[in-house]
């Protein structure tokens, strides 16, 4: 059963994590060249939305300069801070390690992510035929307890080869998450040169 619909992750740029790296040759093209991944969430075992609010959240890292936010609206958000987790909504672990507001839900807002955006005088495309690697904490997945003990599955999933690696399992990752536990994956992106390349991230979460 699908929960929510996050819009479209989109892939547009640079490195987006503080130390990956990216490799490859080849120019920047003339066309601003576009990378999405259209998000879909998932609750596999019938629990409906309750899966989602149970489950804290599936957050991305955008603490880069590379990193912009677009929402619903089609407006570039340049600060992720104006976005769930605010620093006045507190998102702390179990752990009491508060989450950074560099992380953006991907439960809780509507949003695209974007790497390498060009907006005015700033231009921070993305270099084709090129592989970027994400450390670990590109994706944070938070399950915090609140009482009920539950542990759950993610599955995050993509098929086309942008999104070619996540935190070393391939295109498909699944991992549990205790209660009270938090896990921080990696991933890699690789670019091809087309003007325009999209593909699904399916993000699929199961009570344990």
């Amino acid at each position: 059963m699908k929960l929510n619909r996050r819009s479209v992750l989109g892939l547009i740029g640079t490195v987006g994590i503080g130390s990956g790296a990216a490799f490859g040759s080849g120019a920047f093209s003339t066309v601003s060249a576009t990378r999405e991944v259209e998000v879909n969430v998932v609750g596999a075992d019938g629990n409906g939305s309750e899966i989602a609010t149970e489950f804290t959240d599936v957050l991305v890292d955008a603490s880069a300069d590379e990193v912009a936010l677009r929402n619903s609206n089609d407006d570039l958000v340049t600060d992720a801070t104006t976005l769930f987790p605010k620093s006045s909504d507190s998102l702390t672990t179990d752990g009491a390690t508060t989450v950074s507001t560099d992380y953006v839900s991907l439960i809780a807002n509507d949003v695209s992510v974007v790497f390498g955006y060009e907006d005015g005088g700033t231009d921070e495309r993305l270099m084709p035929n090129s592989t970027y690697d994400y450390e670990s904490g590109f994706f944070k997945l938070v399950n915090n307890d609140d009482g009920n003990s539950t542990a759950f599955n993610v599955e995050l999933s993509t098929g086309s080869g942008l999104l070619s690696d996540i935190n070393g399992s391939g295109d498909t990752h699944s991992e549990e998450v205790s209660a009270g536990g938090v896990s921080d994956l990696s991933a890699t992106l690789e670019t091809g040169d087309s003007a325009q390349e999209t593909e699904d991230l399916t993000i699929t979460i199961t009570e344990v």
